[in-house]
C-alpha cells in the first residue's frame, strides 16, 4: 500500500505501458508484469494474481549470439486463478477459470477449466474434480468466517482454534 501511494505521488506508473487489465482484477504484491513489452500482456475480468507472479513476453536468451530477442504475448483469460510464485512465459494463454498451481513454470497454453502444476507445468486435474474434492473436504473440516481475518490482532483463543485446526484437522476452510 504504502509502496502504491509513494509510485503515484512521484508519477510512477504502476503496471506497464500499453498493458490491458479488465475488471475485477486482483494483482497481488509483489507481481512482476514485462515491463520492456507489457503492450502484449493481456489480463482479462476476474482474474487473480496471487503474490510473485511472473509475465515474461520476452526471452532475450538468444540476443548475445543471434541479436534478436524473441517477443511474444501472453493471454490470462477471464476467471483464471495464478498460484504464488508462479512464471508465466512469452506466448502463452491461460484459459478462463484455469488455476495455475503455486510455483509453476507454464510453458505452454493452459486450457479452460484445469489446474497445472509443477515445472514444466502439466495438467493435474479439472477445475470440476478439484471443486469436488474441496466439497468433500469441507465435510471434514471446520468452516470459520472470513472475517477473522478482517481484523489487526487476532483473539488469542480464536488463534488457537484456528492453528489446532490447521494441525489436528489437516487444514480449515474460510467462507
Amino acid at each position: 500500500m504504502l509502496r502504491r501511494l509513494i509510485n503515484r505521488l512521484l508519477g510512477r506508473r504502476r503496471y506497464p505501458e500499453g498493458i490491458q487489465i479488465g475488471r475485477n482484477v486482483h494483482i497481488g504484491e509483489p507481481c512482476w508484469l514485462d515491463w520492456s513489452h507489457g503492450r502484449h500482456i493481456t489480463i482479462e475480468d476476474n482474474v487473480t494474481l496471487a503474490p510473485g507472479v511472473r509475465i515474461l513476453c520476452h526471452d532475450a536468451s538468444s540476443c548475445r549470439r543471434l541479436g534478436v530477442t524473441w517477443v511474444a504475448p501472453v493471454r490470462i483469460e477471464s476467471g483464471a486463478f495464478i498460484g504464488t510464485e508462479s512464471l508465466i512465459l512469452p506466448g502463452v494463454t491461460v484459459g478462463a477459470g484455469a488455476v495455475v498451481a503455486a510455483g509453476a513454470v507454464v510453458s505452454s497454453d493452459v486450457p479452460a477449466g484445469v489446474l497445472v502444476a509443477g515445472v514444466p507445468a502439466k495438467q493435474v486435474m479439472t477445475i470440476a474434480e478439484l471443486d469436488a474434492k474441496r466439497v468433500a473436504r469441507r465435510n471434514d473440516c471446520k468452516t470459520f468466517p472470513s472475517s477473522v481475518y478482517e481484523v489487526d490482532s487476532l483473539d488469542p483463543r480464536l488463534a488457537t482454534e484456528l492453528h489446532e485446526a490447521a494441525r489436528q484437522d489437516g487444514g480449515y476452510f474460510l467462507a
